[in-house]
């Protein structure tokens, strides 16, 4: 049972982003949007499992640098597939029922994490994933429920601008979620993953 309050998830993405990390971590988010919206699906695996790879980091304590969001790439057959599996799964879980995908979703969303710190294929990544938030999905709905007010008030302020400068605070927080879900499941990362002054 994850025991952390959505308000403090929130707290520690913010420490970690004003800790000097705000500023790459927004071009980390916007540029991978640009490259995935001109790109779609040729990039989207590999940007996905950069840009988790990154948040991760940054989670860890790590300093992770800009350049780390394409480190897919140098994985770029299995994150390609990986990518496409997941689109593909959700395309078809929607097509089922409207419901169903957004559940599907929720099961899905820690498969760039989960490529990063296990070595899997794309549909093991994917199941993995869907191991690990079974009973927590409600939760991270909750949590991305919680930036609801963030998000409208900087759409109606900034007609939907602020949206951009928003993103990075709701990545951090998916990070802040991921590690607190691996230590549900009793998993932990390496010692060198890890920095030795994580202190949040």
């Amino acid at each position: 049972m994850m025991d952390v309050s959505c308000k403090e998830l929130r707290k520690r993405a913010w420490n970690r982003l004003a800790d000097g990390n705000y500023g790459s971590s927004l071009g980390v988010t916007f540029l991978g949007d640009i490259i995935n919206g001109a790109a779609g699906i040729f990039t989207y695996g590999s940007i996905a499992y950069g840009t988790g790879k990154y948040y991760i980091d940054q989670q860890r304590g790590l300093k992770p640098k800009f350049e780390t969001m394409f480190d897919g790439f140098s994985l770029y057959g299995s994150t390609l597939v990986t990518g496409l599996l997941q689109q593909l799964f959700l395309f078809f879980w929607t097509l089922l029922l409207f419901i169903p995908g957004i559940i599907k979703q929720f099961s899905y969303s820690m498969v760039q994490y989960v490529m990063v710190d296990f070595d899997l294929s794309g549909t093991e990544a994917i199941t993995k994933s869907r191991e690990l938030m079974n009973g927590y999905k409600w939760k991270l709905f909750k949590l991305q429920l919680s930036f609801i007010g963030w998000e409208l008030l900087a759409g109606l302020l900034t007609f939907g601008i602020g949206l951009i400068f928003l993103m990075p605070y709701e990545q951090a927080a998916s990070a802040e979620f991921y590690a607190e879900l691996l230590k549900c499941h009793d998993i932990y990362p390496k010692e060198e993953l890890v920095a030795e002054d994580n202190t949040f």
